[in-house]
């Protein structure tokens, strides 16, 4: 699967379980950025000889395992007969990526004596919400790695024997501060851009775009949603801005290129002079900071930081620059195109180590096997 493919090309990933191969470790996250949070930790059960297997939620995310997994199994996960894909990959440790406790899986774990850890733990208001449901299996985790102290606390709230939570800090962070360089053809379809709208949300649209056009500034946008890209070119219209989606045969130039593609987000924004991040404006209260500071790009975020506080609190003053609304967003990032600032990839030093101190929580697990027919 290539980073470029779009979600029609996305196959739904299921799996016949009876033809699975073994794995020592099953790692499981929701989505595209929980599949590139895992990317360090897969790297280091690497480096020990471990087999593994991986499913994700959504397409987006099982194209983006192919992408940086492709030599492992990739699959959509088996919420409905668990035990079966047990019994098939007999794990020794299934490891979940932020808060995805689904209780048919945890209990088939718990059945087969299979430990089950969460890594980059996260337990927002909402997850706070249904303790009730989730107390009875979490407190059957074998460890909760928690992002922040914080998250620690909601994890013994939801049930997670208090000696079983560790605050490790996020994994995205060792893996985001990399910078992803852009392909040829990516550079081929865009160009050089003034400013990178990342992540944006439909909620965040019609405020968003209306401001860029105000700005005249030359933009990509990247849609949280690709299938929202042809919305965006046609508000794009009613605006009287010409734009095109990125994997459309360029016909004149366009003053918004509009990203319709999986996994090109994390590179793209070298293409940028500056970055304005979307999900901090409206109801998502916080989207991946580390990303566009990685390339040393001014960083625009919105007050909804709820969900990156920790990043935003570092960028402070380190090349993050928060206001309150979309319009204050692009005359910052007008005059962030005169001066950039000071470069960020200075403040992300202090956000690393959250894989090795998660690889340091879940060794005991790697050297145990439960099952003793293996």
């Amino acid at each position: 699967m290539t980073p470029t493919a779009s979600l029609p090309a996305v196959q739904a990933g299921r799996l016949r379980w009876g033809r699975a191969a073994p794995a020592d470790v099953w790692l499981h996250g929701a989505s595209v950025g929980d599949l590139r949070a895992l990317a360090p930790l897969v790297q280091a059960l690497e480096a020990r000889d471990l087999r593994l297997h991986l499913t994700a939620q959504t397409a987006g995310g099982r194209a983006i395992a192919h992408q940086l997994f492709g030599r492992w199994p990739v699959s959509a996960p088996p919420l409905d007969c668990p035990r079966r894909a047990l019994a098939a990959l007999r794990p020794r440790l299934v490891v979940l990526e932020y808060l995805e406790l689904w209780p048919a899986w945890l209990a088939a774990c718990h059945r087969a004596a299979v430990p089950v850890v969460v890594v980059d733990g996260r337990v927002s208001h909402r997850s706070l919400r249904i303790k009730g449901l989730l107390r009875p299996w979490a407190r059957h985790l074998a460890a909760f790695c928690a992002q922040t102290a914080a998250d620690g606390a909601g994890a013994r709230a939801l049930g997670v024997p208090a000696d079983r939570v560790h605050v490790c800090g996020n994994a995205k962070h060792d893996g985001a501060r990399q910078a992803v360089a852009p392909s040829a053809a990516l550079r081929a379809a865009v160009g050089a851009v003034d400013v990178v709208v990342g992540s944006l949300q439909p909620d965040e649209e019609a405020a968003a775009l209306a401001a860029l056009a105000a700005s005249g500034l030359r933009a990509l946008i990247a849609p949280r949603y690709p299938e929202r890209s042809r919305a965006i070119c046609r508000r794009a219209a009613r605006l009287g801005v010409s734009a095109r989606r990125r994997t459309e045969a360029p016909a004149g130039a366009a003053q918004w290129i509009v990203l319709d593609t999986l996994g090109e987000l994390a590179a793209a924004y070298a293409l940028g002079a500056v970055a304005v991040m979307g999900g901090t404006f409206g109801r998502r209260d916080g989207q991946n900071l580390v990303e566009a500071a990685a390339h040393g790009r001014p960083v625009i975020h919105g007050p909804r930081v709820g969900n990156v506080r920790v990043e935003a609190e570092a960028l402070a003053g380190l090349g993050g620059w928060p206001v309150q609304g979309w319009a204050e967003a692009f005359a910052v990032a007008q005059a962030r195109l005169i001066t950039p600032g000071p470069d960020p990839r200075e403040a992300l030093g202090g956000l690393t180590g959250a894989t090795a101190r998660q690889l340091a929580v879940i060794e005991p697990w790697l050297d145990v096997d439960p099952w003793p027919d293996r």
